[in-house]
């Protein structure tokens, strides 16, 4: 059948249909069909379905990066939740690189977040020390 543009526009909303694959019958093992090329295929009875992704192992320091994140948005408010969660996923990454046995990539995220973690103390303590000296000018002076 070759491709032409529907004359009829009641064609467009209901397109005729083709037949893809049509049932031929089946044994103990396989279901037969054939295409619409005339061919036949086989397709086995009890065939299992592989997952679709291998199963991994949860990472450990998956918490610590979502500690950091959270330390991250904790800069919005004067860096006081930063100065906070900031120290814990440092010291809980130091504490899984002390405590359990890491591979080396594992280990090079411990050094990554502890340095991240250096990094946003840097930025919180000014910013909490600006808000702190602006809260406490304000209140002197009228």
């Amino acid at each position: 059948m070759p491709n032409r543009f529907p004359q009829d526009p009641g064609e467009l909303l209901n397109p005729p249909r083709t037949l893809i694959l049509k049932y031929e019958g089946e044994d103990d093992q396989s279901f037969f069909v054939s295409g619409s090329n005339a061919e036949r295929l086989t397709f086995p009875k009890n065939r299992t379905i592989p997952k679709p992704f291998r199963d991994l192992p949860p990472q450990p320091l998956t918490p610590v990066f979502h500690l950091l994140a959270w330390a991250f948005v904790g800069l919005a408010p004067a860096g006081l939740g930063a100065l906070v969660l900031a120290p814990l996923a440092a010291l809980w990454a130091l504490a899984m690189l002390v405590f359990r046995p890491l591979t080396r990539a594992d280990r090079i995220r411990v050094i990554v977040v502890c340095g991240i973690a250096a990094l946003l103390i840097g930025i919180a303590i000014p910013m909490s020390a600006l808000v702190l000296a602006h809260f406490t000018v304000k209140g002197r002076f009228p």
